[in-house]
């Protein structure tokens, strides 16, 4: 599995998942960082066959998903892409 680390804007503020104290909240978006940690497992590039690293999916003040990794190219990306 691929490590994700979550942030969620809250206000004008942006925190970890660790500190968010509704405990329901946090499952859910625990479970939504290990579903995609097991997607990405399978995306690497066909170039230089690495995958995406420093992979964090940050949700906004209106629960909106943004995906964010470091990558060796684009190849890698257009191979997240179809995997997310």
């Amino acid at each position: 599995m691929v490590p994700v680390k979550v942030t969620i804007a809250v206000g004008r503020k942006t925190m970890a998942l660790e500190d968010v104290q509704n405990q329901k909240v946090v499952s859910e978006l625990r479970q939504a960082a290990r579903d995609l940690g097991m997607r990405l497992v399978s995306a690497k590039c066909p170039f230089h066959a690495k995958g995406p690293v420093d992979v964090c999916l940050h949700f906004d003040a209106s629960g909106t998903g943004n995906l964010k990794y470091e990558s060796c190219c684009e190849k890698l990306g257009e191979a997240v892409a179809k995997l997310t």
